[in-house]
């Protein structure tokens, strides 16, 4: 693996982009990973069981270049702080970042895939639509519902794998769903909409500055605006669903119902892999309980990489 930066600019300044390349001189097929919400770094973990490490080094191994943008504000990256970015806003600093990475000298002007994790998933095929060079686009973590709805269902999920009855399952969603609808629908700040919910103020990840998980009031609502259909079925390229077998976070049947929608419209041009024991973050465990109360630890589960680079495999043959 050969690291390096190169500079994009956005409209908050200049963008950092961290790169891992395989020997040689190029120029390569490339794949772009496109993170999900965490205004987090996209460096690598000092500890060698890091699962970006370990997937982008695989990737590297069959001949890939890799890109990941740092967001806005982090690192090395200019512009305020990435946790008041809109999600809108994002997706203009992922253009100017994949205009650079097109640009690139090692970079495949003609064979580009975009990778999007979780949220990144929404990003990726209005990206794609864009640019001429990407041939592919694959999901992990994705969904195919709303933001409100998601965040229902998968609250329902998580209920029920701890073990709560019927009765604090229905009174915990009736919450959710009303806070939900405060700060999705009426525009209220995340602060301002826990007023006679404070009780349930972490269960419903309000912060101490009045972030929702982390991101501004704004930026959900941008979330829930996001078309999840549209951008999808208007691809003309491959897609890749992908969903481990361990993972809380996302469904299984949101996967494979964008699968389903996609093939419907252009038969064969969508695929679904299960991924077993793999959770959200790529690591293994035997079931979504044990990778919920893991603490996102737990080892690199290599099947991510092995589904990915089959695929990869299939859209250059196209």
């Amino acid at each position: 693996m050969i690291e390096r930066e190169t500079w994009a600019t956005g409209s908050a300044g200049r963008l950092r982009l961290r790169w891992t390349l395989p020997k040689g001189e190029g120029p390569f097929p490339w794949l772009m990973y496109l993170q999900g919400y965490a205004a987090g770094s996209v460096a690598f973990y000092k500890d060698a069981d890091d699962p970006l490490r370990s997937l982008l080094g695989e990737l590297n191994e069959v001949g890939y270049a890799t890109v990941r943008a740092e967001k806005r504000g982090l690192g090395g990256s200019e512009g305020p702080p990435a946790e008041d970015a809109s999600f809108e806003e994002e997706l203009d600093d992922y253009r100017s970042a994949l205009r650079a990475v097109v640009a690139a000298e090692w970079c495949d002007p003609d064979f580009g895939v975009l990778f999007g994790h979780s949220l990144g998933a929404l990003h990726a095929p209005r990206l794609a639509a864009e640019c001429r060079s990407v041939r592919g686009v694959a999901v992990y973590g994705a969904g195919w519902l709303t933001w409100a709805e998601y965040s229902v269902a998968q609250r329902r999920r998580v209920l029920a794998m701890q073990g709560r009855d019927d009765d604090e399952i229905e009174e915990r969603l009736r919450i959710q769903q009303r806070f939900d609808a405060r700060v999705l629908q009426q525009g209220v700040d995340p602060e301002r909409a826990i007023k006679g919910l404070e009780r349930y103020r972490q269960w419903l990840g309000v912060d101490e500055h009045g972030r929702l998980h982390g991101r501004t009031g704004r930026y959900w609502r941008e979330v829930q605006a996001c078309p999840v259909a549209r951008p999808l079925l208007a691809l003309e390229v491959p897609v890749l669903a992908m969903w481990g077998s361990s993972d809380w976070l996302s469904e299984r049947a949101e996967h494979v119902a964008l699968v389903d929608a996609v093939n419907a419209k252009r038969p064969g041009q969508a695929r679904f892999v299960e991924v077993p024991g793999a959770d959200h973050a790529w690591r293994v465990h035997p079931t979504p309980l044990a990778s919920m109360t893991s603490g996102w630890t737990g080892a690199y589960a290599p099947a991510v990489s092995d589904a990915l680079i089959e695929w990869l495999d299939l859209v250059e043959e196209r």
